[in-house]
């Protein structure tokens, strides 16, 4: 969902004196598009080592829900609950690792199914909404139907404390401790 715009144009947004004129010249470089949408479709984690991705680094989304915001958000609770799970433990340095491991794998277990799914029924939706689905196309008739069934009822209402502690057990189990926390 782009428009093609000249090379002009898009320099005119940067016309302000106060911008940088290496900036400006990377841009000339670019082949400009304006309102550019972009939809990742799968992501095979949301983490490496010591390194975890969150909001729309990990599951850029369309906005045709209104939830990437929100996922953020969900995203930053889950990763901050694991985290402040080993906090407490005594290890530092290069001894953490593995902890630090478990917790990121907490949160991947978790946020990016849920993620994913929203990502794609947004680009789902988007389809709808531009008349392009495959089962809808532009009849109306058929798209309010399929957007009112109760499609964001399982994002809307979603108990973010079972997720949290969903999350928890499996940085825990990861960890060798039992659900509670205590080592099994």
């Amino acid at each position: 969902v782009t428009e093609k715009i000249t090379h002009e144009a898009m320099m005119a947004d940067f016309a302000d004196p106060s911008i940088d004129d290496r900036f400006r010249r990377l841009l000339s470089t670019a082949k400009p598009i304006k309102w550019g949408l972009f939809h990742h479709a799968q992501t095979s984690t949301y983490f490496k080592d010591r390194a975890c991705l969150i909001g729309d680094s990990a599951h850029a989304s369309m906005p045709f829900q209104a939830a990437g915001a929100a996922q953020g958000i969900e995203d930053a609770l889950i990763l901050t609950n694991v985290l402040a799970e080993i906090a407490g433990r005594p290890e530092r340095g290069e001894a953490q690792l593995p902890a630090i491991r478990a917790s990121l794998a907490g949160y991947d277990a978790v946020r990016r199914p849920r993620a994913q799914r929203q990502l794609d029924q947004a680009h789902d939706l988007g389809h709808m909404v531009m008349g392009r689905h495959p089962e809808t196309g532009a009849d109306m008739e058929k798209i309010l139907p399929r957007i009112l069934e109760g499609r964001v009822n399982w994002l809307w209402y979603h108990d973010m404390n079972e997720d949290v502690e969903e999350a928890l057990k499996h940085t825990r189990t990861l960890l060798g401790a039992g659900p509670n926390g205590k080592n099994a």
